[in-house]
């Protein structure tokens, strides 16, 4: 009888000390517009692996805009729509101009100079950083998604900045649709993950993208050539709501912190590599992959210079700040 009642106290305290710890367990919803394949989007879950292999949160992920678009979410997050996502910063651009300096055409100098900009403890990436927490949506680490292309059609093809006059391009951010007005075509602003469809359909007669997506969207099905003008450095955020990051623990957050300084290492230390895969498989694709050469990036560069002095116009204070940190 007494071996009975142990048994049974004994399943009722394991019942309760189990209970107790999915009690304290967290789930968190993330979103991407990426699909699940995208190298970027990868890098995400390893991520979230990585902070459930340290802490008791589960990071829940929701690939391919299955319930935000990229534009969408910067509001959902600092709403608290959702618990976390990942987007461009180009997105902030309405509430935080000054960020745009990464679309700012060859603003920011060469990608290592880049790279030492936007370092975690880099004044420009404290500076960023600070504004977009202001609105809700905290950045935990930043992911580099590479260098700004330009994709066209094989009977219509970009290689020179005039190759842009009088055509309907793709953008996703405000100052690259300025970078296209001042060239003389026409900016059309479309979510990543519309943009095949906008290809495919002739919505837009050319787009810009970063090389890395030309590979996970398959976007080689739909446009002819890819020109490595590496006009702007393309950024990605990963993000939590600023409330739901309160209310983690120091141990959690510690967690967090240690784990998306990782995996930001990692993707800068991959991403070069991950370019070159692409452009390779472009090309395996039978599709042509244009190489800009110095000279020619000067040429680019000079038909850029309305965009910088609009930026310098428009950015305020801030803005001021930022080309000061990176030496301009």
């Amino acid at each position: 009888m007494q071996k009975t009642q142990k048994a049974i106290i004994a399943a009722l305290t394991l019942s309760v000390g189990l209970a107790a710890s999915a009690a304290s367990a967290k789930t968190l919803r993330f979103t991407t517009q990426l699909p699940a394949k995208n190298f970027a989007t990868l890098n995400a879950i390893e991520f979230t692996q990585c902070v459930a292999a340290g802490s008791d949160i589960d990071i829940e992920v929701y690939d391919s805009a299955q319930l935000y678009r990229d534009k969408e979410v910067p509001q959902a997050v600092s709403s608290g729509a959702i618990d976390m996502g990942m987007t461009t910063t180009a997105r902030f651009a309405g509430t935080i101009p000054a960020i745009e300096i990464l679309y700012v055409p060859f603003a920011m100098g060469s990608r290592d100079e880049i790279i030492a900009a936007l370092a975690p403890d880099a004044e420009l990436r404290n500076l960023l950083d600070a504004e977009m927490t202001k609105t809700g949506a905290r950045p935990i680490y930043w992911m580099d998604y590479g260098t700004a292309v330009f994709l066209s059609k094989a009977d219509n093809p970009i290689r020179t900045p005039a190759d842009v006059k009088g055509k309907k391009v793709r953008v996703f951010g405000k100052t690259l649709g300025d970078f296209v007005t001042a060239l003389g075509g026409v900016p059309t602003l479309t979510s990543g993950s519309e943009q095949f469809l906008a290809y495919q359909r002739g919505t837009v007669d050319a787009g810009m993208t970063g090389i890395g997506s030309v590979k996970s969207r398959k976007l080689y099905e739909v446009m002819d050539v890819v020109t490595r003008s590496e006009h702007a450095k393309i950024e990605f955020v990963m993000l939590i709501n600023d409330g739901v990051w309160a209310s983690l623990s120091g141990d959690e957050q510690a967690v967090m912190t240690k784990c998306g300084i990782e995996s930001e290492a990692a993707l800068r230390a991959s991403i070069a590599e991950i370019e070159a895969d692409a452009a390779a498989e472009t090309i395996a694709q039978g599709k042509e992959v244009v190489e800009v050469s110095a000279e020619e990036r000067e040429a680019w560069k000079a038909a850029a210079q309305p965009v910088i002095d609009a930026y310098l116009a428009n950015s305020g204070e801030l803005g001021q700040k930022v080309m000061k940190a990176i030496g301009q």
